[in-house]
């Protein structure tokens, strides 16, 4: 398993983030989209998915050496409500099933936070991804020291012989209400990911 530092964008601010140099802003992301008749976006010329609406700003993320991407939304609410999501290459762990894969990287998610999180399974099902099997796994931590809390769904899926995943986390005081709208917008972003060409590995 490779340390990772793509989490830290998933903290309190985004302008912690931008200063932690994980995450570049809207601007140079969009430069990488391209949009298609069908209503859908083109990143990189390697993946294709129904965009969020507009109110999602599109970062990109330092995922173990390599740039990811995703999309961050700053919630109404007091501090810390937002919402981010992305797309991981290379999720903690090494394992290639899927159940062994989520306990492996459930060990490490949010590591960085520095929270003292209570991580509790909600909803553990099957799904189908990328046109393939996958498993979603949705899960709840609180902080009461912080009084910070946040709940996340996290899909894997294959690229190839490679777990993937797809994952939101989204962040609330502890006695603050999540907002369901965010993880029906992460739904349609997971649900309509297509992949455009072979990745790096598949064309060795």
């Amino acid at each position: 398993m490779r340390k990772k530092t793509f989490v830290i964008f998933c903290c309190l601010s985004f302008i912690a983030l931008w200063m932690a140099g994980c995450a570049t802003t809207e601007k140079s992301g969009r430069s990488k989209v391209q949009w298609t008749p069908q209503g859908t976006v083109i990143w990189d010329k390697e993946f294709e998915f129904l965009p969020p609406p507009k109110e999602w700003s599109i970062i990109t993320v330092e995922v173990g050496g390599e740039f990811g991407f995703g999309f961050m939304r700053v919630d109404k609410g007091a501090f810390p409500s937002q919402s981010t999501f992305v797309y991981d290459e290379e999720p903690f762990g090494c394992s290639l099933n899927f159940e062994k894969r989520q306990e492996e990287f459930f060990k490490r998610y949010l590591w960085t936070t520095a929270m003292t999180l209570d991580m509790k399974i909600l909803e553990k099902k099957k799904v189908t991804v990328a046109g393939g099997e996958g498993l979603a796994v949705v899960t709840e931590g609180q902080d009461p020291v912080k009084k910070e809390k946040v709940k996340s769904k996290v899909v894997f899926g294959k690229r190839g012989e490679r777990v993937v995943s797809w994952y939101l986390t989204q962040w609330r005081q502890i006695d603050g209400a999540y907002d369901d709208s965010a993880f029906q917008v992460f739904d349609t972003f997971w649900g309509s990911f297509k992949y455009l060409k072979k990745s790096f590995y598949e064309a060795l």
